[in-house]
């Protein structure tokens, strides 16, 4: 079984990176709260304001502080053991 994880890195201008993990639908799907948050920063709007991320682990962002964003997708893929497998190491 696969789960999809995406990695926003958000680079601020005092040279900090915050990196912030989501799990995703698939690889090439951008989770809803990524897009809504590359959406606040291209909204003029919205842009000298924060951006709160809701979660496990909240992040409040003060988005005239980033300077740009990446999106990281990933895949971890778990390996279950059969019972040939757990037979060959009790040996």
């Amino acid at each position: 079984m696969s789960q999809f994880i995406q990695q926003l890195n958000i680079y601020l201008k005092g040279g900090q990176v915050l990196n912030v993990p989501f799990n995703a639908e698939a690889p090439d799907k951008l989770n809803p709260q990524i897009s809504a948050f590359l959406n606040a920063l291209g909204d003029s709007e919205k842009a000298s304001k924060n951006f709160l991320f809701q979660g496990q682990r909240p992040v409040l962002v003060h988005l005239p502080d980033v300077s740009a964003a990446d999106v990281i997708s990933l895949v971890r893929k778990e390996q279950n053991e059969t019972a040939e497998q757990k037979e060959e190491i009790k040996g």
